[in-house]
């Protein structure tokens, strides 16, 4: 069994913390469904059978990875995605193009959200941006700039399954 633990979420207020609350429960129900484990397992795009930036890894290797649950701010496999979550109150800037609806630093435990995205966004995309963001937390990154490869990288494409799977559930 797959657990997802917040250990802190900072600057939600009661609203906020129902969404956050239903989209935790989503995110832990797509770790311990079958669908999941097979997508990774059998990912694939234009690169062939694997991610991209997968640290050298192979499908089978990125689940075990994925879920061993070993933060880099929390050394140990305890098959749990422990986080802590900020909001930060943020709003987008008019006719931004493209705009960041948050950020984690390689150095901090914290997953940052701004509020103009998280008040804006479902539950199941909430679910998704954690996995994206937590996937960071144990050691997968992508390309800063946008590339025609970025979305095969483990936290889009490990973010993007989880939303789609989590769209599905109630």
């Amino acid at each position: 069994m797959f657990k997802v633990t917040v250990l802190a979420s900072t600057g939600f207020d009661y609203n906020q913390q129902k969404k956050l609350d239903s989209s935790i429960r989503k995110f832990e129900s797509v770790m311990n469904s079958d669908d999941l484990k097979s997508r990774i397992l059998h990912y694939k795009c234009s690169l062939g059978m694997r991610f991209e930036n997968n640290l050298g890894l192979t499908n089978q290797q990125v689940f075990e990875k994925i879920y061993a649950g070993e933060e880099n701010y929390m050394p140990g496999s305890n098959r749990t995605a422990d986080l802590y979550l900020v909001l930060v109150k943020k709003w987008k800037m008019p006719f931004a193009s493209s705009q960041s609806i948050g950020f984690t630093l390689p150095n901090q435990k914290e997953i940052h959200t701004y509020t103009w995205w998280f008040n804006r966004a479902e539950d199941h995309q909430y679910a998704g941006y954690i996995a994206h963001e937590w996937a960071h937390k144990i050691g997968f990154d992508h390309s800063f700039d946008p590339t025609p490869t970025r979305n095969y990288s483990v936290p889009y494409a490990f973010g993007g399954i989880v939303e789609e799977l989590a769209k599905g559930l109630k």
